[in-house]
C-alpha cells in the first residue's frame, strides 16, 4: 500500500512563544532544556526538568508546549532526542533547541507523528541534512520540510495503537532486565560486600595474581590513529572490537561491528580475543566490561582503549570476577589518569585489588548468576530495538 508523502509542516499548528525576561509574571515555570529528554526512553525525564523564575530564564527558554506536542532535538540528530509531551508538562517552556511539532488533529495523529520521528528514515534524513562538524544540527525549517507518509486519520490511529502496544512490551522487557540486574547486584553485595571497601575482610590480591602469563592481559595494538593503521572492511573473517561494542550494561554489542582481513590480523594476533575472554574498556569510557560471547569464533581488540583479560580459573571464578569489575568501576574512575580523556594504563589494571572469597562461595554465586544472565540475555534479545524498528518500518510502509 502506498500513501502520499507530505511535508510535516503542512500538518502542524503554530505554537506560542514568550520571553520570560520581559514578562511581568513572577511565578516559576518548568523549563525543558536539551538535557531533559531521555534519548533511550524517548521521554522527558522529570528529574532533569527544572523549575525557574522568569528573571533567571536562559535565552533559549521561549517555546510554550502543550500535552501531545512532539519535541525533536535539532542538535546531534543522530542521537534522536525526541519525546511526546505528557499532561504533567502542559504549559512548560521548551528550549529553542527543540523543534516543537503540534499536530493538526484534523490531519495528523500526534502519536503517529511521534513514532515517525523515531524511524531510521527520518533520522537518516536529518543526519544527511545536518550542518556543523563538531556540533551537527538541523533547523526547524529542515524538519518542517521533511516528509511523512500520510494515510487517512483512522489508519494513523490504528498504526499508532499497534506501535503503542509494541512499545509497552519493549519497555516492560527493559524493566525486567533492570530488575534482573538489581537482583544480581543485591546477591553479590550480600555474599561478598562492596569490593572497593571489602567489608567482609576477604583476602585481597592484585589482579595480576589471577593471570598465568603476561600475554593473558593485553590491550589493543593501536593508538588514536587507528583508522590509518587498520583497513576496516564491512565484512571479513575477523571482528574488530572497539570500545563502543562493550556496553555499560555488560553486553557485547555487535551493532556496527567492523572486520579486518586475516592477513592484517596475523600481525596483531597478540590482541586476539576468544569466547569467554573478558574485555574491559579503559580509555574515555572507563569500566564497561563484557564476556566475549561464543557466537564469534575469535576477534581482535582495535585500540589501546580496551584490554583483554584471560584468567587463571583455578584461582578465581570468571563470573565472580566479571561482577567484581562492574562493582569496582567507581574505583577505576578514581585512579584513572587525567588528560584530554581519562585513561587507565596496564599498570593501573594489574594493580586492581581483588577480594578473594573461597572458590566454593564463588561457585555458589556462579550458579545463581549464570541462570540470571541467561534470562537477561533472552530478555535483551526480545527487547532489542531492531525488532521494534522492523515493526515500525512495516507500519509506515503500509504493511500492517
Amino acid at each position: 500500500m502506498s500513501w502520499p508523502m507530505v511535508k510535516i509542516g503542512s500538518c502542524i499548528e503554530k505554537i506560542k512563544s514568550w520571553n520570560p525576561l520581559k514578562s511581568a509574571d513572577t511565578d516559576s515555570f518548568l523549563y525543558i532544556d536539551l538535557s531533559s529528554v531521555d534519548k533511550d526512553k524517548k521521554e522527558i525525564d522529570l528529574s532533569s526538568v527544572v523549575s525557574i523564575l522568569p528573571s533567571d530564564a536562559p535565552s533559549r527558554a521561549r517555546q510554550l508546549v502543550k500535552a501531545n506536542d512532539v519535541l525533536v532535538s535539532t542538535v546531534r540528530p543522530n542521537l534522536n532526542g525526541v519525546a511526546l509531551v505528557s499532561e504533567s508538562f502542559c504549559g512548560a517552556t521548551a528550549s529553542t533547541g527543540y523543534c516543537v511539532l503540534r499536530a493538526n488533529a484534523q490531519k495528523l495523529d500526534s502519536r503517529f507523528l511521534f513514532y515517525w520521528v523515531q524511524t531510521q528514515s527520518f533520522i537518516s534524513d536529518m543526519v544527511k541534512k545536518a550542518t556543523g562538524a563538531n556540533y551537527p544540527a538541523v533547523s526547524d525549517k529542515i524538519i518542517m520540510d521533511s516528509e511523512i507518509p500520510l494515510p487517512p486519520l483512522a489508519e494513523q490511529k490504528r498504526i499508532a495503537a499497534i506501535l503503542d502496544k509494541a512499545d509497552a512490551i519493549r519497555r516492560k522487557r527493559q524493566q525486567a532486565i533492570q530488575l534482573a540486574d538489581d537482583f544480581l547486584r543485591a546477591v553479590f553485595l550480600q555474599m561478598f560486600g562492596d569490593p572497593v571497601t571489602n567489608p567482609k575482610g576477604w583476602e585481597v590480591k592484585p589482579l595480576e595474581f589471577f593471570i598465568k602469563n603476561k600475554n593473558d592481559l593485553v590491550d589493543g595494538p593501536f593508538g588514536s590513529s587507528i583508522n590509518t593503521q587498520i583497513d576496516y572492511i564491512e565484512d571479513g573473517e575477523i571482528p574488530v572490537i572497539r570500545t563502543k561494542n562493550v556496553t555499560a550494561d555488560g553486553f557485547f554489542n555487535a551493532d556496527d561491528l567492523k572486520f579486518m582481513s586475516r592477513e592484517k590480523y596475523e600481525s596483531v594476533i597478540r590482541s586476539q580475543v576468544l569466547p569467554g575472554d573478558i574485555v574491559l574498556t579503559k580509555v574515555g569510557t572507563i569500566g564497561n566490561v563484557c564476556i566475549f560471547p561464543a557466537t564469534f569464533h575469535e576477534a581482535v581488540l582495535s585500540t589501546t582503549g580496551s584490554c583483554r583479560i584471560r584468567l587463571d580459573l583455578s584461582k578465581i571464578n570468571k563470573l565472580y570476577f566479571y561482577f567484581y569489575l562492574k562493582f569496582y568501576k567507581p574505583k577505576m574512575l578514581e585512579i584513572a589518569s587525567a588528560g584530554v580523556q581519562p585513561f587507565l594504563n596496564m599498570k593501573h589494571i594489574k594493580s586492581f585489588m581483588v577480594p578473594l572469597p573461597n572458590l566454593k562461595i564463588q561457585e555458589d554465586f556462579f550458579a545463581i548468576a549464570e541462570k540470571n544472565m541467561n534470562l537477561k540475555a533472552k530478555l535483551a534479545n526480545l527487547a532489542n530495538n531492531d525488532l521494534f524498528d522492523a515493526l515500525s518500518e512495516k507500519a509506515f510502509s503500509g504493511q500492517l
